[in-house]
């Protein structure tokens, strides 16, 4: 242990000698509390917590049973280790114990030789735990800085192979991220989306047109109107970037969500309410969210952007053809449930630049 009182343990019995005779034992390592009840014991633990609860089961009123099921329904005891303390013999005892949650079972009249060395053990294991615990968060934070990289590299390449900007990335994923925050904040039966579901949306809208990559140069900068059979071949990059996500599933044998949000919003983002989009002509509901979402960003960057084809709009213009376009384009549903978050999109619209944004400015191309 590092040191006397490191640590804190929370005894909760009814019988006063016991808890003096706890105090005791562990006093000279651990820094102890006492509860006569375990009301007062959950009050306590309202206010403060504690590495480790010795628990009496026998007690009037909230006994250690009910206690200790209260304790594993809220998320911030229930990793609490509870030790039970009993006078009570029996498997069946021993086992209701480990069954609602207890990690050991201590008969009482306790000595100080087994209390002692039971706590210092579970103690140990629950240092090791919250060190692992810290180890693992570490670790993942380091693999999502890594993710980010890559997917600002990935974000980076379809960029300039597109427009030579890394400004559309920026912005739809600013827009994005506002749609998703205005989801989880507002909520809807047909769009309760998890917090890790809306964050995936926002990493992988950096890639919903990774598959421009496959595109030819002569299409992609074309200054005038697309034939046709271009066109057609501009669909293709939804199929692309998702056999390029498919490969990277297979490679790598992803488990997590994140690549399957990003396939979900390369193959479907545009594919229209009324099932006039591409590249499957899915139609309402069957559109996933994510792909939802990232046509309402897409759109409106390409209309206040501009392209080799075509002018900047203002946002007011933006926001008619969108409004004209709910329904045939755009989930209703979706476009009423953001009709407070739109203006935001003007602020992106006029700030969030690159550096390259910022040259076509001053040249007065946007």
């Amino acid at each position: 242990m590092n040191g006397k009182h490191s640590y804190s343990i929370l005894a909760v019995d009814d019988d006063a000698t016991n808890l003096r005779m706890l105090h005791e034992i562990l006093n000279p390592a651990y820094k102890v509390y006492a509860a006569p009840s375990g009301e007062r014991a959950m009050k306590f633990l309202e206010k403060r917590g504690v590495d480790l609860i010795l628990l009496d089961v026998e007690m009037p009123g909230l006994n250690g049973y009910e206690m200790i099921k209260r304790l594993k329904e809220n998320p911030a005891l229930a990793s609490i280790p509870v030790l039970f303390l009993t006078a009570q013999e029996g498997r069946d005892k021993e086992e209701t114990a480990l069954r609602l949650g207890a990690v050991d079972y201590i008969l009482k009249p306790i000595t100080a030789g087994v209390v002692m060395a039971r706590v210092n053990l579970h103690m140990e294991l629950e240092i090791y735990r919250k060190r692992l615990e810290t180890l693992v968060s570490q670790k993942t934070a380091q693999l999502s800085d890594t993710q980010n990289s890559i997917l600002d590299i990935l974000a980076s390449v379809t960029a300039w192979r597109d427009s030579g900007t890394g400004g559309h990335i920026t912005r739809t994923t600013a827009y994005s991220r506002l749609i998703v925050e205005r989801l989880l904040e507002k909520g809807h039966p047909k769009y309760t989306i998890s917090p890790l579901y809306g964050g995936n949306i926002v990493k992988s809208s950096k890639l919903h047109d990774i598959g421009k990559v496959a595109i030819s140069d002569s299409i992609l900068h074309k200054p005038g109107r697309l034939t046709s059979e271009e066109f057609d071949e501009i669909k293709k990059h939804t199929t692309f970037g998702a056999q390029m996500i498919d490969d990277a599933i297979a490679d790598l044998g992803d488990e997590s969500s994140f690549l399957h949000v990003s396939r979900e919003i390369v193959i479907s983002h545009h594919e229209w309410w009324n099932g006039s989009g591409y590249p499957m002509a899915l139609t309402g509901e069957e559109i996933p969210v994510s792909g939802r979402v990232m046509a309402i960003s897409d759109i409106y960057d390409s209309l206040t952007s501009e392209r080799p084809y075509k002018g900047v709009m203002s946002h007011g213009e933006a926001m008619d053809i969108i409004y004209r376009e709910t329904g045939p384009h755009f989930d209703p549903l979706l476009i009423d449930i953001l009709q407070d978050t739109f203006p935001q999109f003007e602020e992106i619209a006029a700030t969030q630049h690159s550096p390259e944004d910022e040259q076509h400015i001053r040249r007065g191309k946007r």
